[in-house]
């Protein structure tokens, strides 16, 4: 956890009420290996713990998709098998992860100074690469990666200490972002709105985060067209996982408060770039 970050993080419950530091009992290259933060308006102390703060706390997992994001092997394993194929698999073309995160990158605008989030970071492919790219082009600011998974971020933080990025990484929900409003320049997230839940209160919170002139960059899978695509994207909704239409994840934006910039389609696989809806 960045030391310089502090000021920007609010409690979960209070998103106005900036946390208060209680205690730091352990720094290792200049990051915050233990201590904790207080809410002062609800009394609530979070712990910072191997680098991770922890905004959540005990609590059992709704679906089979959160229950399985939990398990060690799980996370050690996603990004190592699952993922690199992932993109080829769903959009039917050539898809590595350099393009991915490339693309993620330069729509969310990494020149620019500020907070970026990755929301649902899971193994923290699009956090590191906003930190690598940032780092590239000598640009200020902070690099922050939220999951709901301790097992997830406990992975993510391994790889970017292995390549010396200095993220911070929070367990919190998405549907309960731990920032003031208007405190992000950037959002990102890759495939997590599928898994999320409560989809439209994640999509209201990327509306209250977001700056006036913030961008907010999403991967997320979309309804099959085909018979046999249908019927096994309906085996994972047991599951937990949601695949709205590219028409209802639209409407989804809209209802948030969130303008729709541009968006590009590849099989299953939808980018969308998202903005705060202007305010008249």
């Amino acid at each position: 956890m960045d030391p310089k970050l502090l000021p920007l993080l609010t409690c979960p419950r209070h998103a106005e009420t900036t946390l208060t530091v209680k205690r730091i009992d352990r720094v290792v290259d200049g990051m915050i290996e233990t201590g904790q933060l207080r809410c002062d308006q609800c009394g609530t102390v979070y712990p910072i713990a191997d680098g991770i703060l922890d905004l959540i706390g005990w609590r059992l997992p709704t679906s089979v998709a959160q229950l399985v994001n939990e398990l060690p092997l799980a996370a050690w394993a996603y990004e190592r098998t699952w993922r690199p194929i992932a993109l080829q698999l769903l959009s039917g073309e050539p898809f590595p992860l350099e393009r991915e995160v490339g693309l993620i990158a330069n729509l969310v605008g990494v020149e620019q100074e500020g907070l970026l989030i990755d929301v649902g970071c899971s193994n923290g492919l699009y956090a590191r690469g906003l930190a690598q790219a940032r780092r590239q082009r000598d640009v200020r600011g902070y690099v922050v990666g939220i999951d709901l998974s301790l097992a997830m971020l406990r992975e993510a933080r391994q790889r970017s200490r292995r390549e010396r990025l200095p993220i911070s990484y929070i367990r919190a929900s998405a549907q309960a972002l731990p920032f003031a409003a208007g405190a992000a320049q950037g959002l990102v997230m890759g495939g997590t709105l599928n898994e999320i839940g409560d989809i439209p209160a994640a999509l209201r919170e990327w509306q209250r985060l977001l700056a006036q002139q913030g961008r907010g960059v999403m991967m997320s899978l979309v309804a099959a067209e085909s018979g046999p695509g249908r019927a096994f994207q309906q085996l994972l909704g047991s599951g937990g996982l949601q695949f709205p239409t590219l028409a209802e994840l639209n409407s989804a934006f809209a209802t948030a408060g969130l303008r729709l910039r541009a968006q590009w389609q590849y099989g299953v696989v939808a980018f969308s770039l998202v903005q705060r809806a202007i305010e008249h």
